[in-house]
């Protein structure tokens, strides 16, 4: 018995997909009520959703700079295109809280045929509730919201004028006023409206992020096409705007600063003249030599300043410690300026890192518009390499900073020399070459600005044209919800899916035993045979009626071949001629629970085994609740318990059949200790009696739930079998059950699977064609 656990711990789960796929089968009215539940509402709400149209406009950049464009600058213009600012406005400005929109004398009409104009003031937006606009033949009208009249007018003011009612603001088309006799609308509520408008437009960008779509949905081809374009208009004309602002500021600082250095030089020219006029002796041209290279040192070394200066500035932004400039997309910007310095022009070893980082940028970017996800594997070995190159801008950036604070002190040693060389000379003399040096600094600050003021003066004339609408938004001919029959479909199938799901779950956390593959996953027993399901009349029938009429229906004495009578006779046969079962005379059936079949294969095999000419005992010891004396219609005592408590001998409790070959013992009398009357000495004893009168002998014995009994007489028999009930017996509690015979010196030959269907009994009675 030992030998089964170890064998069960060993033995790998194998996966039926042949018993799943038949419990789903088997649950087809699951599965077709499952899918009716969820294809049917899903089909009619296919059925009575408008259509829905999708108009898109495209904005093109032009990319000055060329390049890759920051991803930092793509996610802008997104968040702004989808800004609650926009969308106020938008909303705003065409009315989108006008809803469910009828006229009464119109039998075709929309939105833009009916009103020359409609738009609302922005928030709160206009009063929420009920319009009605009444047209009468007379030439008046009259405006309600709700049961309250707004106002009683022309119908001729409806069309001249843009009138204005509770923050609407709207004018009718003349052909609306000669037809339509009423005109009703709802106004929902304005932050709704922005929130619904928000969720149902979408911003794309191309690979080169120079042209960007916006779509956008609706119920209304025209209104779904103008409101798009609105917002690629406003999109537009606020970055047109602050481009204008900021020329107009560069101008007016330009403007400032050039006024100022105006003033420098002509005050330095005026100062030159009057020096002049009193010292007419001029530089000799050593002097003059002198005076060229201070200026020249002078000018190479504030340039450098200004390079090292504009360097250490970006260098400390990139440094956590030294500045607060924390943004990730920024900073990895911060490389790329740094890279672009017109100060490493000439550098060899920084132009090949630039190009090599605008390349791995180029691909970084194009696999994050595809969809790619930030972990992707090969956008973080992009990522890797690009924080390679990075470090090595820095690198390259700290040795270029030193490098010029070394050149910039030889500079400001050799000025120093020239100073001296110049404090040399007469009084007179210095202050001319310290006059004419600041008005050639003067008239080199002044030149520079009023270039910088004519490109600035340029630039604002100009109509800034690198952001423009290529391709505007037409009402969409199509809805881009037209198949609706595939959309049913959808819904039919996610309806099919469910419920196979729902019968797969439920085939996979059945545990009942129902298939010879349950036997054999469950218990790791061999089958020693497979009964089929026998049909009662009265499915209401005691015990005790229940088995007087399994007799008459299950084996006749003629032989004939019905399909149980075929069942037992394949299990007799496994019984008597397997290998495994040699020398087998004595024989335990049990079960698990009540009701599974015990009593009915006990009786059944013994009249079988008796058949086969063999010499048969059957023994009811089912000592509290037997029932095979029913089935053989004979009494009850004296049985089994008399003859083991002395009380009757063994004559008087062995019983002819009428079946030939076959012999009873039946419970006998109720006592109060039945395990241990069927583990007595004297039980032993008597079934090393009994066993040599008899070719074989089986025990009816109690459900191993109620007692176990049935554990006591396995060590005593030669093999114990046990019968589970097709689609009732647990297979988990079968196993938890077994373990009772774990300890003990008992032997379970296999497994009885009672109530199955014919073909799972036995595959050739298809034959009969009973």
């Amino acid at each position: 018995m030992q030998e089964y656990f170890d064998e069960q711990v060993e033995q790998e789960v194998q996966v039926d997909f042949k018993r799943y796929l038949m419990g789903v089968l088997k649950r087809w009215w699951l599965v077709g009520g499952i899918s009716a539940v969820i294809a049917i509402p899903w089909i009619m709400h296919v059925k009575r959703q408008p259509p829905i149209y999708e108009a898109d406009v495209w904005v093109s950049f032009e990319n000055a700079g060329g390049g890759v464009v920051p991803s930092g600058l793509l996610e802008s213009r997104r968040r702004k295109l989808k800004s609650r600012t926009f969308a106020t406005e938008v909303t705003a400005r065409l009315g989108l809280t006008l809803h469910n929109l009828k006229i009464e004398g119109l039998p075709n009409y929309d939105r833009t045929q009916v009103f020359k104009h409609f738009s609302t003031k922005k928030e709160p937006g206009a009063i929420v509730g009920d319009y009605v606009i009444r047209l009468y033949p007379s030439g008046f009208a009259a405006i309600y919201h709700g049961d309250v009249r707004l106002d009683s007018l022309y119908s001729t003011d409806l069309v001249r004028d843009t009138l204005s009612y509770n923050g609407l603001y709207f004018s009718l088309r003349q052909e609306t006023v000669d037809h339509a006799l009423k005109i009703s609308f709802q106004i929902r509520d304005f932050q709704s409206t922005v929130n619904s408008l928000i969720s149902r437009e979408n911003v794309f960008f191309d690979q080169t992020a120079t042209l960007m779509r916006v779509t956008l949905r609706d119920n209304n081809p025209n209104l779904a096409s103008e409101t798009v374009n609105m917002l690629a208009e406003i999109f537009v004309q606020e970055i047109l705007e602050m481009q204008r602002k900021n020329e107009s500021y560069n101008r007016k600082l330009i403007e400032e600063r050039l006024e100022l250095a105006q003033q420098d030089l002509d005050r330095s020219d005026r100062e030159l003249k009057s020096f002049r006029n009193s010292y007419l002796r001029g530089l000799d041209q050593e002097t003059q030599n002198i005076v060229r290279r201070m200026d020249e040192v002078e000018r190479q070394s504030r340039v450098m300043k200004i390079q090292k200066e504009e360097l250490e500035l970006l260098l400390s932004k990139i440094n956590p410690e030294m500045s607060d400039f924390t943004d990730g997309v920024s900073v990895r910007y911060i490389y790329r300026e740094i890279a672009s310095l017109g100060l490493f022009s000439q550098s060899s070893e920084m132009t090949v890192v630039r190009q090599g980082l605008r390349d791995l940028d180029a691909r970084r970017g194009e696999l994050l518009r595809r969809g790619l996800p930030e972990h992707n594997p090969e956008i973080k070995e992009i990522s890797d390499h690009i924080s390679g190159i990075e470090m090595k801008i820095v690198r390259l950036a700290e040795q270029t900073v030193t490098q010029l604070g070394r050149e910039i002190s030889a500079l400001e040693s050799e000025n120093e020399t020239l100073q001296k060389r110049l404090r040399m000379l007469p009084g007179e003399e210095m202050r001319l070459v310290q006059l004419s040096r600041q008005r050639r600094a003067n008239e080199e600050i002044h030149e520079l600005l009023l270039k910088r003021h004519k490109e600035a003066e340029l630039a604002e004339a100009v109509a800034p044209s690198n952001v423009l609408i290529i391709d505007p938004a037409v009402p969409p001919a199509y809805p881009i919800s037209k198949d609706k029959k595939k959309m049913a479909l959808y819904g039919l199938f996610a309806g099919f899916g469910l419920g196979i799901g729902a019968a797969f779950l439920l085939e996979v956390m059945d545990k009942n035993i129902r298939t010879r593959e349950d036997v054999s996953r469950f218990l790791k027993l061999p089958i020693l045979g497979g009964i089929p399901r026998v049909k009662f009349d009265d499915y209401e029938l005691q015990d005790s009626e229940k088995a007087k009429s399994i007799s008459s229906q299950i084996v006749t004495h003629d032989y004939s071949p019905t399909p149980v009578g075929e069942a037992y006779r394949v299990l007799r046969t496994n019984l008597l001629f397997s290998k495994e079962m040699d020398s087998m005379k004595s024989l335990v059936i049990g079960s698990m629970t009540p009701g599974e079949g015990k009593s009915f294969t006990s009786a059944n095999l013994a009249i079988t085994l008796a058949q086969q000419k063999s010499n048969t005992l059957l023994i009811d010891a089912d000592l509290r609740r037997g029932v095979l004396h029913n089935t053989f219609n004979c009494l009850k005592k004296p049985g089994l318990t008399n003859y083991l408590t002395g009380v009757a001998p063994l004559g008087s409790v062995l019983r002819e059949t009428y079946i030939p070959n076959l012999s009873l013992i039946t419970c006998g009398s109720m006592i109060p200790n039945p395990s241990e009357i069927l583990g007595s000495l004297r039980m032993q004893k008597f079934i090393e009696g009994i066993s040599k009168r008899f070719d074989f002998i089986i025990f009816d014995t109690p459900p191993l739930y109620a007692a176990t009994d049935a554990v006591v007489l396995g060590t005593l028999v030669d093999g114990v079998a046990i019968v589970v009930r097709a689609g009732k017996t647990n297979g988990e509690e079968v196993r938890r059950r077994l373990e009772l015979f774990q300890n003990v010196q008992a032997k379970i030959v296999g497994v009885i699977l009672n109530g199955s269907g014919i073909e799972v009994a036995h595959e050739g009675y298809s034959y009969y064609r009973y």
